[in-house]
């Protein structure tokens, strides 16, 4: 899916590729075209599909070469072929990003390759304008003053479908973890912090938008006296790569974002705050002085990991709905002894300007990752399930009141699923599959 975080992808579609599958689930797939064959290894892929044309974007580990036999010290154990193939650091630091365009009838051609382990991208409607932000981290030196590992984050854009690139300017040192525009020039890049910049003459300036106050986690140890030795007035944050559990730009240009919240808000505590971003809004709205615009909702002990706005439709519910996928329960907590083992089951909200309605927990095993809309209503939630490590389809078709599950087969490379369509896609051992959400 296109939301998810392609380093995972990719190290899971490697470790897939080497293991033995099972075959319950591939009986829904339809084979459509062997793609990137000749492209070793095997990586994850985020891509788009109309017709038979294709855009492909992959993350791709480097290229493992071991000696022939003879030149083996001992012949019962394999030997790479050179030094740094011994290296995790070293093998970490060689993955790359690199994007394909072409004809799934064909081989696809590569058009862009640099050496990062992660990247986010927005495509336009008509393909031609397309930006991706790559994010490389550097695993062989120290880590940075935050205890990180160093990273360095770049900007692309290409305005002829993919064929040429143009870097833009941007700040090496700031990450973008997600890219949402309305079109080709208007848009948002969100990443650490959190952070939010939005450019109205296509990436060439930008502009911050203050995140909520309450999205940032404070250092409330940190006394006075050292923030005034830092010159700041400010509280010191804790976790500087701390993120949006969910950024999500709706069909009717309100940018949806998300955070679980480390105070109480309104009386509340433990709960997860949804903020509304209108494009014009001033970049001072959450933190002005005079009246700064609150959360939307609050939904409690839960995490939202996505939002779908869907607007009303002859077939669909009375007026606008936004829904909310969560994973529900408290977020892990690393200082207690094996918490993080807890099961955080996917749940369901609907919103419609009131109080937020919870419409299901699931079973526990069912991880969330994405949320869809289809063709008559139909809702998909796109999941795992921790039972047998396979790839689960949620749907609903009367508002997410009630729904059915359906096991995709062991877990993809990559997919894709186009709001408002009906045919879902997925990357699975070199092989591109489709199939009908019925």
């Amino acid at each position: 899916m296109s939301r998810r975080w392609l380093l995972r992808i990719a190290i899971l579609g490697l470790l897939l590729g080497a293991v033995g599958y099972g075959c319950r689930g591939f009986w829904m797939w339809t084979k459509q075209a062997r793609v990137l064959k000749n492209d070793k290894p095997y990586g994850g892929a985020d891509f788009r599909i109309k017709g038979q044309q294709t855009l492909w974007l992959k993350v791709s580990p480097p290229l493992i070469t071991f000696k022939p036999d003879e030149e083996l010290r001992n012949p019962q154990v394999a030997e790479p072929t050179e030094g740094w193939m011994y290296s995790s650091s070293e093998t970490l630091n060689r993955y790359t990003v690199r994007f394909f365009t072409g004809n799934l009838q064909q081989d696809l051609t590569k058009r862009f390759e640099q050496f990062a382990q992660n990247a986010v991208w927005w495509v336009s409607p008509d393909w031609k304008v397309i930006y991706i932000a790559t994010e490389w981290m550097d695993y062989k030196h120290p880590n940075g003053p935050d205890g990180n590992d160093l990273s360095y984050h770049k900007l692309w854009k290409s305005i002829d479908g993919g064929l040429t690139w143009n870097r833009l300017s941007w700040p090496e040192g700031i990450n973008i973890s997600q890219l949402a525009f309305l079109d080709a020039n208007r848009g948002y890049a969100i990443g650490w912090g959190p952070h939010i910049w939005r450019t109205a003459d296509g990436g060439q300036h930008w502009e911050e938008v203050k995140a909520p106050a309450l999205a940032y986690r404070i250092d409330a140890d940190q006394t006075r006296a050292a923030q005034v030795k830092a010159r700041s007035d400010v509280p010191v944050v804790r976790d500087a790569r701390f993120t949006f559990s969910s950024a999500s730009l709706a069909d009717n240009g309100v940018l949806f974002l998300a955070f679980f919240a480390p105070e109480p808000y309104g009386g509340k505590k433990h709960v997860s705050l949804v903020y509304a971003l209108r494009w014009n809004d001033p970049a001072d709205i959450f933190v002005r002085a005079d009246r700064p615009r609150g959360a939307e909702m609050a939904i409690p002990e839960a995490t939202v990991v996505d939002t779908l706005w869907v607007p009303e439709t002859a077939k669909g519910l009375r007026g606008n709905a936004l829904y909310l996928l969560t994973e529900q329960g408290l977020p892990h907590n690393h200082a207690i002894p094996h918490d993080s083992d807890r099961k955080r089951p996917a749940g369901i909200w609907r919103w419609t300007g009131t109080e937020p309605k919870h419409l299901k927990t699931f079973s526990d095993d069912i991880s969330p990752a994405a949320l869809y809309s289809g063709r008559d209503g139909l809702l998909m939630i796109d999941a795992s399930s921790s039972r047998n490590e396979h790839d689960i389809a949620l749907i609903s078709r009367d508002g997410g009141e009630s729904w059915e599950q359906q096991d995709e087969g062991p877990g993809a490379a990559g997919g894709h699923f186009e709001n408002g369509g009906a045919t879902k896609w997925r990357y699975f051992g070199y092989t591109l599959y489709s199939r009908e959400i019925r």
